[in-house]
């Protein structure tokens, strides 16, 4: 079951008097007795008079430079002062900070254990006609439900370096602020680096299976101040459909809907500052708070910062990265908003962990932030972009055009369609002619000749599930 963890203060927010003290006990031993205690300013203390007093700025400093001293003395200290604000601090605030990615709310939390989902959707049960004669014989008879499962397996596996050297450390006890700007030098930039990517592998994933066709497209005008309504009323429309039962809305084509208080629309920048809120809000029945809760932003679908792509998925095993063309970015900034199920998106935290370790030659520690995650996307959750290009089938090739195949044997053919507007691009299958039973393809394109087969040739056609007028053949002949 995954977890999510909570929002923790950043290191900002933290009193770096509080940090150094709750370390100093934690720590423990030979530390705790040699470190001196940490002053906040305002403070009351008590003399050994019995004379209280209130920390002034000079005290409060001061206690801090002496704890530099002592421990800048000593490398176990400082070795053990890194690694507890680095595991007590560190690890809970990236913990807290995976949560700013702006799309991060679709993540479905942190899996402790394992490292695949099985996704499970139960179809709907089918009717049947009362008939008490049937009654007698089928009483005990099983209704096995249709039952289709998905995996989601884990799929990014990267680590995070930076280094912070012996004078990093003794400038940390300096000034007050040095201590937190300690903290934010080891934890802002794998963080932020860690954060910045998993924002842009979730748009590189919706923008590879929109370029498949295998989200619902729906055309819209050009976006301007004088089409924001019309556009506005198609989603709502979209939105509506959506709460019906329907197979058109999700890779899987299976029986389902999806209420207006699952739906999550992803707006770009541009669609965000034009449209008008309170219309959208009365037209989906939920005050304006509740309905920006449920509208996340964008800046652009097309606007990919393949640069840092290509760095991401360099050498990776599990995705063989290719950049956009040209077409490809035209069209992807062509959508203007997504419209998904809160569990359209299948994303995990697999594992997270920060390590450190002491280089004694070249004075600095070296810290590894590891970072591993599933990116999937569910087959069974409905979702819808809007598209300014009009979706449509251009051509269906199918390949090779002629074969051979021995009867008994089998055969792949492909299908190419070519398609605008994100259309989908998936095809079925039919074969033609007075054929054996054994003689069948599948919805993958590959065909098997029966041992019986008599016909000589086999018509094999490819029709487009988007537009049923678009259709190639090829011409198999039976060995």
């Amino acid at each position: 079951m995954p977890t999510k963890p909570k929002v923790t203060p950043d290191a900002k927010a933290l009193n770096s008097a509080d940090i150094l003290n709750v370390a100093k006990a934690e720590i423990g031993g030979d530390y705790a007795s040699m470190i001196p205690d940490a002053l906040k300013e305002g403070t009351v203390m008590t003399r050994s008079s019995g004379a209280q007093y209130k920390v002034t700025a000079d005290d409060s400093l001061a206690s801090l430079r002496a704890i530099g001293n002592v421990m800048m003395q000593f490398q176990p200290m400082q070795n053990a002062f890194l690694t507890n604000i680095i595991n007590r601090i560190g690890r809970v605030m990236i913990t807290s900070k995976q949560y700013y990615n702006p799309w991060a709310g679709f993540k479905k939390g942190l899996l402790e254990n394992g490292e695949t989902v099985e996704e499970i959707f139960v179809a709907i049960a089918k009717p049947f006609q009362f008939d008490p004669v049937k009654a007698e014989s089928e009483v005990f008879r099983r209704r096995i439900p249709d039952v289709q499962a998905a995996f989601h397996s884990m799929n990014y596996q990267k680590y995070y370096p930076t280094t912070v050297s012996n004078d990093q450390l003794r400038q940390a006890f300096l000034s007050w602020e040095g201590i937190t700007d300690l903290i934010d030098k080891i934890i802002e930039q794998v963080y932020t680096g860690a954060n910045y990517d998993e924002f842009l592998v979730m748009k590189y994933m919706i923008a590879q299976v929109a370029l498949k066709g295998e989200i619902a497209p729906v055309h819209v005008d050009s976006l301007d101040k004088t089409t924001a309504e019309d556009i506005t009323a198609v989603m709502v429309e979209q939105a509506l459909n959506l709460t019906y039962m329907g197979k058109n809305y999700n890779m899987a084509g299976v029986q389902t809907h999806t209420e207006i208080s699952q739906l999550y629309t992803i707006l770009t920048s541009k669609v965000r500052s034009i449209f008008n809120v309170h219309v959208l809000a009365q037209a989906f029945n939920m005050d304006k708070a509740e309905l920006m809760g449920r509208q996340i932003g964008v800046d652009g679908f097309g606007e990919i910062d393949e640069e840092r792509l290509a760095i991401i998925f360099e050498d990776d095993p599990y995705t063989n990265y290719v950049p956009f063309t040209e077409d490809e970015l035209t069209q992807l900034k062509n959508i203007i908003a997504l419209m998904v199920d809160e569990n359209w998106f299948m994303i995990f935290d697999n594992y997270y962990n920060m390590t450190e370790i002491y280089n004694p030659q070249g004075l600095y520690w070296n810290y590894f932030y590891h970072v591993w995650k599933t990116f999937s996307i569910s087959p069974f959750n409905n979702a819808v972009l809007f598209t300014q290009e009009t979706p449509a089938v251009q051509s269906v090739t199918v390949s090779p055009a002629t074969l051979t195949v021995t009867k008994g044997q089998s055969a792949t053919l492909t299908a190419n369609v070519v398609t605008t507007g994100f259309a989908k691009k998936a095809v079925v299958w039919t074969l033609s002619g007075e054929l054996s039973d054994n003689t069948v393809i599948d919805p993958t394109g590959k065909i098997t000749i029966g041992v019986d087969e008599t016909a000589t040739t086999i018509t094999a056609t490819a029709t487009s599930v988007y537009d049923n007028t678009k259709s190639s053949s090829a011409t198999i002949t039976v060995g």
